[in-house]
């Protein structure tokens, strides 16, 4: 879809704010429609020998911050949800997602988030479309600072792009669901580049399991050639998360094949919920497979303030240092807030 056509679609669905309440609501009291919107902005000052040398170093105004730029692995987002109950226990549900950063809405492929329509019930959710990986969804949240300019992933705390932490694959379809407290998730994608669409296939998927105060998580990523990549593109993610009362406790480690980083990623974080306020520390460490040996120290620590309803003020530094490459350094101060509708089709 073209920006154009995209920015016409966000149009008309925001006009919906707009409309008196719509008439099939009352006649079709289990369908839902809504729109959800987040917003980040943040002040940063970057500095350090890596910076220096793209030109990167000085004041910014972003949403994020990853792999050396600016409104990289971000925050934003609008979010355009429905769902309809088909029959008893099957529900039809589809999302619409646009890419929102401090200067709009992201350029080209990057402008759209998860897109999908599928079906949920007691069997679990049929979801297909563009989607977000298993590997990227297990323990993404485990950052504290996520989708902030002090977060790891893309900063070699924890590893990013399409088949890390970060983006999404077309064409693709995924299948999760609850066995009491396990949580599974499989999704597959076709290769569209490739002579078939089944030549090189990737798959990912992910466990989650809770033990009282401990929940474990493991995913793997395969996508050899896919999408005409490279061979020995595989990751794989073990995790583990310890909560009880204010303290949090994270550690996850993975192991990235030669057609990926080439090397392991150990992630360690911790927060404390105090009033309204939190304080988070992480610390990353990679381990480079490669000849150049190019190790990464990733370091953060910061606070947030949650104001009232859902808008939070958050501060911090973060420091990147790569054997080879030098350091890049952040300072910033950020605001962030998500806005509801709820379901416009039951409005009075």
């Amino acid at each position: 879809m073209t920006p154009r056509y995209s920015l016409i679609a966000a149009g008309f669905m925001l006009a919906l704010l707009a409309l008196p309440p719509i008439a099939a609501a009352s006649d079709s009291p289990e369908s839902s429609f809504s729109l959800l919107l987040r917003l980040e902005t943040e002040l940063v000052h970057v500095d350090g020998s890596a910076a220096e040398a793209r030109d990167a170093d000085g004041w910014h105004l972003t949403d994020g911050w990853a792999g050396g730029n600016k409104n990289a692995a971000n925050f934003g987002a609008l979010f355009i949800d429905g769902e309809h109950q088909v029959s008893h226990g099957l529900r039809a549900i589809g999302r619409f997602g646009f890419n929102i950063n401090s200067e709009g809405l992201a350029d080209g492929n990057a402008q759209h988030r998860e897109i999908y329509l599928g079906l949920a019930g007691d069997f679990g959710q049929v979801i297909a479309g563009r989607l977000e990986t298993p590997y990227k969804l297990s323990a993404l949240g485990w950052d504290p600072l996520n989708a902030t300019a002090l977060q790891a992933r893309g900063n070699f705390g924890r590893s990013g792009g399409a088949f890390g932490h970060a983006s999404y694959i077309d064409s693709a379809i995924e299948y999760s669901n609850r066995f009491g407290p396990v949580s599974l998730r499989v999704m597959g994608a076709l290769d569209e580049r490739s002579e078939t669409t089944s030549d090189h296939p990737m798959w990912s998927a992910s466990l989650a399991v809770p033990a009282g105060p401990v929940e474990f998580t493991l995913a793997h990523i395969e996508a050899s050639e896919f999408d005409d990549g490279p061979d020995e593109r595989t990751g794989t993610k073990l995790g583990a998360r310890y909560s009880e009362g204010p303290w949090t406790l994270a550690a996850t480690y993975e192991i990235r094949d030669e057609g990926l980083e080439d090397g392991d990623f150990l992630y360690l974080s911790t927060s404390y919920r105090w009033r309204d306020w939190s304080f988070m520390a992480s610390h990353g460490r990679f381990s480079d497979d490669n000849t150049g040996n190019n190790d990464a120290r990733y370091s953060a620590l910061a606070a947030r303030f949650h104001l009232a309803g859902n808008v939070t003020i958050h501060g911090g530094l973060r420091r990147l240092n790569r054997d080879v490459e030098g350091s890049e350094n952040i300072a910033g101060i950020g605001i962030r807030a998500i806005f509801n509708t709820g379901n416009l089709l039951s409005r009075n």
